[in-house]
């Protein structure tokens, strides 16, 4: 009896202990990705595997992901009720959720120093400017809502801000809205916008700054590629498009799909554009014929360098919106269900990745680092 009881008290322990990861360097790293209802905790030190997975209630169709170590929290938004939902990193429970009455909260970046979320409004022509630890909002920067068009008789949809990203100091937010040809650059003290991109060829859709910030890279509408602009021109934060890389499909790949989607996923070829955090490689997808390709972009103009497909069978039609890295930069992670060494260029895992997911490093059972989007 004695012997049932110990191990009935000791079941709750050894469970939990099965829910966290192996550990490398003294950092447990946990890979956080999106699911239908919730989230999937995937151990990046043993082989991507499956830790388990948490629900998120009342949420889904999630737009942002973003974490703060310091305060051991992370932040989804969700579009079931246009809801910023911050969630407890031990807990895994939620410990707020604010909805805004402009609605609509798109994909969000924290500061570095894990205090303050910019938060894109799709609705309106403005970020949200919110305290991470209480939703409380601080600022709005207003910037625009964008205008509807066609390309090629291919209608654009939707409009209004977007995507976000922050430079590595913490000084600036760099912002995306739908269907507007530049991207816009907030200085994070003033909560001001200080400058601008462009103008890119059509409307921008992912964007990323190398960590330098002297460029912009960008998805455009209707084009295969990515085109890059200047983020400082002399003492000035902004600057004119420079580059245009078209990317193209390979002709085995074209033979294999003959009549390509009708719709466009995400209304553009290419929806994921991200520099590899070494700054040597710039990372894009194809999200009609499921691919990644790779630039060398330690000279400009880039040069292509790699081809990557997402499928184990030609038959498989992946249609991937986006790719992140790992901190370390050794894996790629584009949604679509493969995760890719950044050396060999080759698919290494399969795991059902999403759009939305970000590394996060534990040591001790306590959150340390944080990856973005």
């Amino acid at each position: 009896m004695q012997s049932r009881i110990t191990s009935l008290i000791l079941l709750p322990f050894l469970l939990g202990a099965a829910e966290h990861g192996k550990i490398s360097g003294g950092l447990e790293r946990l890979l956080y990705v999106t699911n239908k209802t919730g989230v999937s905790v995937y151990d990046i030190n043993d082989g991507h595997k499956l830790l388990h997975k948490f629900d998120v209630p009342d949420t889904a169709d999630y737009k942002g992901i973003s974490a703060s170590p310091q305060l051991g929290k992370l932040y989804l938004t969700s579009n079931k009720k246009d809801d910023l939902v911050c969630i407890d990193l031990v807990t895994e429970k939620i410990d707020w959720r604010r909805h805004y009455t402009e609605g609509y909260v798109d994909s969000q970046a924290i500061t570095p120093d894990g205090k303050t979320l910019y938060v894109p409004l799709r609705d309106s022509d403005s970020w949200l400017v919110i305290d991470a630890a209480t939703g409380d909002v601080k600022a709005k920067i207003p910037v625009t809502h964008g205008q509807e068009y066609a390309k090629d008789n291919h209608p654009i949809q939707g409009v209004g801000p977007h995507n976000t990203w922050m430079s590595p100091d913490g000084a600036r937010a760099y912002l995306e809205v739908l269907t507007d040809s530049y991207a816009y650059i907030a200085d994070t003290k003033t909560n001001k916008v200080i400058g601008k991109v462009g103008p890119f060829s059509k409307g921008l859709r992912p964007i990323a700054v190398t960590d330098d910030e002297k460029y912009v890279y960008a998805n455009i509408d209707m084009l295969l590629g990515f085109e890059i602009g200047a983020a400082r021109t002399g003492n000035k934060w902004g600057g004119k498009m420079l580059y245009r890389v078209e990317a193209k499909t390979p002709a085995s790949r074209l033979a294999q799909i003959p009549n390509p989607p009708a719709k466009l996923p995400h209304s553009t070829p290419s929806h994921g554009v991200n520099i590899r955090p070494d700054q040597k490689e710039a990372w894009m997808v194809d999200g009609v014929y499921g691919y990644v390709y790779v630039y060398d972009i330690t000279s400009l103009p880039p040069r292509h360098i790699a081809d990557v497909p997402l499928f184990q069978d030609p038959a498989e039609r992946p249609h991937p919106g986006w790719i992140s890295f790992s901190l370390d930069g050794k894996y790629a992670y584009p949604d679509g269900g493969a995760v890719i060494d950044t050396a060999t260029k080759k698919v290494t895992y399969r795991i059902p990745t999403s759009e939305k997911l970000i590394e996060i490093d534990f040591r001790d059972g306590k959150p340390v680092k944080a990856g973005h989007r």
